[in-house]
């Protein structure tokens, strides 16, 4: 099975050999944090930082020809449980009709202290991706 990488303009290159995105098998597969594009975060705002992660992920899965209509996992990691109320709102009222199935985690930390949440996400662009 062919695989290919998708990179954005609007989403923060890695610094290190990890792709902003997969695609393989018709699945394409994007985990992106609350970093806006010039690695900054909205710090302690776990609302700003959501919405920048869906947006993350939104460049990459239009970057390959979808929309977050074509997410159909998420798994959401939050670093406390004062984020939880804040990512949720900003989390349903972009996935408000026919949202992806969703795992939620509370983890001690992610990969920058600054960052409050993290998004990895599974879109389904169809047999020929």
């Amino acid at each position: 099975m062919a695989k290919r990488t998708v990179t954005s303009p609007r989403v923060r290159p890695f610094k290190v050999p990890i792709a902003q995105a997969t695609v393989a098998g018709g699945f394409m597969f994007v985990c992106c944090t609350g970093a806006r594009p010039d690695g900054t975060y909205a710090l302690g705002d776990a609302r700003a930082q959501t919405q920048q992660a869906i947006d993350n992920i939104r460049a990459l899965i239009e970057e390959a020809g979808g929309s977050l209509r074509d997410v159909v996992k998420c798994t959401v990691y939050v670093t406390d449980r004062a984020w939880w109320a804040p990512m949720n709102e900003v989390y349903f009222a972009n996935f408000a009709e026919d949202p992806p199935h969703r795992v939620s985690c509370i983890v001690q930390g992610l990969g920058s202290p600054d960052c409050l949440v993290e998004i990895d996400a599974t879109a389904y662009l169809g047999e020929e991706g």
